[in-house]
């Protein structure tokens, strides 16, 4: 009796698990309608922070350049004008708009956007994460869902051209993992949140408090999500996935910002689902598989052919998926995609084991409640 349950218990995990991947699969391949495009460029206002010379690229920089000539009002934002992004921008488009000034409040990230945000004058506010490659066709599409009955759009960033093995696990999280939930998540109603380019109406904006609807929680993105549904509007991800170039990356800098995620996420409302994500992965289903097959009396032949078949299967969903978004998933991305899993309970216990959450040198959570209300942004042009 007890080896009989605990055969259904390991094969019921198991298949609990594999439905979760091929339903998020399924659910984030299948495309939204992207609504009817109702923006040009010059309706646009687009806050890009920058802090440091890798965030001023050059494929970043001249997608901004191009923008403003197309009619955007573009809005770079630097907390010092010492910063390395002033001179990298500079050198590659001289007379670039760029705002210089810092706030004091417990987020980095807003104490250098908040000034683009109070500048900001155009119909429609984007605020983009550094790096991602929008052309003036791509940001009028991911837009087409903003009305008056949706207030936020979140587009979100997929990783591309991997220059390292470290950049194809960035990739990994980013685009088989984060993107393939929040998406699903989203096709099935839940109000998600993520980086990537945020879009919202310029009166939208300034109903949640401009900059204050970004700092009530930890995570900006959360944040302006909560602050957009308590008017009574809709938020959704946008119909498009915008491009990163990921080029090479180093490991440890990977490593922490997946740390930092998972713990901003735990100090959110949405933990559960966080703490449940490595339970359902592919390690944990694998080990249970195997323990039911086990039980039910197979032998080590079974076991491994089931522990392929497993693995295969496993990445046969996310290759599904990322095929349909027009993402290329060869034998280094399902390697990454393995790696990813397997030390998904290692992230999880490291996650856990800490409460620091570094953002470029600063530690985000350390004060971020008492801090969350600081009023002292000054800024400038250089």
């Amino acid at each position: 009796m007890e080896s009989g349950l605990l055969s259904c218990i390991g094969l019921g995990w198991w298949a609990t698990a594999s439905m979760v991947q091929w339903a998020s699969a399924a659910l984030a391949r299948a495309p939204r309608p992207e609504g009817t495009v109702q923006h040009r460029p010059a309706d646009f206002s687009i806050v890009a922070p920058m802090k440091g010379t890798a965030d001023a690229s050059a494929a970043y920089v001249g997608a901004l350049r191009e923008l403003a000539r197309q009619g955007a009002e573009v809005l770079i934002c630097v907390s010092h004008a010492d910063d390395g992004a002033v001179a990298a921008t500079r050198a590659l488009w001289h007379d670039a708009p760029i705002l210089v000034g810092s706030d004091t409040t417990f987020n980095p990230k807003m104490n250098n956007v908040r000034k683009g945000l109070e500048a900001a004058c155009r119909p429609v506010v984007a605020l983009c994460d550094a790096g991602i490659i929008l052309d003036a066709g791509t940001l009028c599409r991911a837009a087409a869902p903003l009305s008056d009955t949706v207030g936020l759009v979140l587009a979100l960033k997929a990783g591309e051209a991997p220059g390292n093995f470290a950049a194809d696990l960035e990739g990994a999280y980013i685009n088989g993992h984060q993107a393939r939930f929040l998406i699903a998540a989203d096709r099935l109603g839940i109000a998600v949140a993520s980086g990537g380019v945020t879009l919202m109406a310029h009166e939208t904006l300034q109903r949640i408090g401009n900059w204050r609807g970004f700092n009530r929680w930890i995570a900006d993105d959360y944040s302006v999500t909560r602050s957009v549904r308590e008017l009574g509007l809709q938020t959704r991800l946008g119909g498009v996935m915008l491009r990163l170039p990921l080029g090479r990356r180093d490991w440890p800098v990977v490593w922490s910002r997946q740390v930092r995620w998972a713990r901003t996420r735990l100090r959110l409302p949405v933990w559960p689902l966080v703490v449940w994500e490595p339970a359902i992965g592919w390690a944990a289903s694998a080990v249970a598989g195997s323990v039911g097959l086990a039980a039910a009396g197979f032998g080590s032949e079974v076991l491994l052919a089931g522990l392929i078949l497993h693995t295969v299967a496993w990445l046969a969903a996310e290759a599904w998926f990322l095929t349909g978004q027009g993402l290329a998933f060869g034998p280094r991305a399902a390697s990454a995609a393995i790696v990813r899993e397997a030390l998904a309970p290692v992230l999880m216990l490291r996650a856990l084991s800490g409460r620091r959450i570094d953002w470029r040198g600063t530690d985000l959570g350390g004060q971020w409640r008492g801090d969350s209300r600081g009023d002292s942004s000054q800024g400038t042009s250089v």
